[in-house]
């Protein structure tokens, strides 16, 4: 019988060869770009190259990069455990010298979001539902701008919903940055149906709170487990427990839209989503694992774009499990729907192909209910750097 023998530096070659630390330092930062961004995290602690590679300021800008370039969306932790899904322009090229993400994968805010507009950011430095504490962030250049307290001397235990508005406005002559004003919203949360109700509302033009009246015809009650409103357009959209109440804090006009005539209120409110897509406002929810989709059209009517059983598509575990969700839209292709368990994590759906591609690496965490679509407007040098 032969006998075979390997040199010691044969082993040493053979063994070198399969050694991760033994690629170069580009085919590395390939590896690592593709990894989710919880494993880089984690990752730096390997080894000291691992941390200097995983650490250059360079590093977020090109895995966010990647991460569009694998699934059309990325997302960013914006806290230890709470994710946010963000998309770039439609139909641009973001070139990294003279654009920036508002999130790059490593922000981690400050206090409790609870609104998100037009590149803005409203948090709260206590629960947002207490009616205080909040305070507007720019992620571009990193200002708080604090909201002075308002008088409620009956506020006791009291819960109030929030929304948030923002409006950029063109550079005038002698500006060199668009200017922004914003609203926030808030109204103590009520259970049983009301037809007249305060709403409290603040203005940075007028850099006061402002107290008024909605009167609602068909009458309104807060979903218990809804209290952040969806920015769209002029107006702020609340969840209820039956309808939806619509309010434009710069004329102070308000109204309530019904829910889908075939939609069940409650499944909406606790596994659906209020959203949009193409300029167009979407609303979905999951119900015994049927996905549907509504779009709403002139003259404030839903109509029943996509329907599907996510059985046919989705892993078992997914589907067996009561608290999944449906998590967003893409806000420029209606065939996509994100869906989302705490468990199973993230799954992009397109909805006209029947194509299901779970994005891995994102279990265990919540997603925001907010989606932040990144302006195509190049911001100055001074605004690109990533090592702050």
């Amino acid at each position: 019988m032969a006998h075979i023998s390997f040199s010691s530096s044969s082993k040493n070659s053979s063994c070198s060869l399969t050694n991760i630390d033994n690629l170069p330092d580009d085919l590395l930062r390939e590896i690592l770009i593709l990894m989710p961004f919880r494993s880089i995290a984690k990752s730096k602690c390997v080894c000291k190259r691992w941390l200097r590679m995983l650490s250059s300021p360079s590093f977020p800008t090109e895995f966010v990069s990647r991460q569009h370039s694998l699934f059309s969306t990325y997302l960013t932790f914006i806290s230890s455990h709470q994710l946010m899904l963000g998309f770039f322009p439609k139909d641009s090229i973001l070139k990294f010298n003279t654009h920036r993400a508002p999130l790059l994968p490593d922000t981690i805010m400050k206090g409790s979001l609870c609104g998100y507009s037009n590149g803005l950011f409203l948090l709260c430095s206590n629960r947002y539902t207490t009616g205080r504490g909040y305070f507007v962030y720019d992620p571009l250049t990193k200002q708080c701008t604090h909201l002075p307290s308002f008088s409620d001397g009956d506020r006791g235990q009291q819960l109030y919903a929030v929304g948030f508005l923002s409006h950029s406005h063109y550079p005038t002559e002698g500006e060199e940055e668009p200017r922004r004003s914003f609203w926030v919203v808030i109204v103590r949360t009520f259970i049983r149906k009301q037809y007249r109700f305060e709403v409290v509302d603040f203005s940075s033009q007028t850099g006061k709170w402002r107290r008024s009246y909605s009167r609602c015809v068909d009458g309104f009650a807060f979903a218990p487990h809804w209290m952040l409103s969806f920015a769209f357009g002029e107006y702020l959209y609340f969840m209820g427990s039956t309808n939806i109440f619509v309010f434009d804090p710069n004329f102070l006009f308000s109204s309530t839209i019904d829910y889908p005539e075939d939609a069940d209120a409650m499944n909406i409110m606790s596994f659906g989503y209020l959203g949009c897509s193409g300029d167009t406002l979407r609303i979905a929810d999951i119900t015994n694992n049927n996905l549907r989709v509504w779009e709403q059209r002139y003259p404030l009517t839903w109509y029943l774009v996509h329907q599907t059983n996510l059985t046919q598509h989705l892993p078992t575990s997914f589907c067996s499990n009561y608290f999944k969700r449906v998590a967003g839209f893409h806000p420029y292709d209606a065939n996509i729907v994100y869906l989302y368990s705490y468990v199973d994590g993230i799954f992009v759906a397109n909805l006209r192909t029947n194509k299901f591609v779970p994005i891995p690496g994102y279990d265990k965490a919540d997603i925001s209910p907010f989606q932040v679509e990144l302006s195509p407007i190049p911001y100055a040098e001074s605004h690109c750097s990533t090592s702050d």
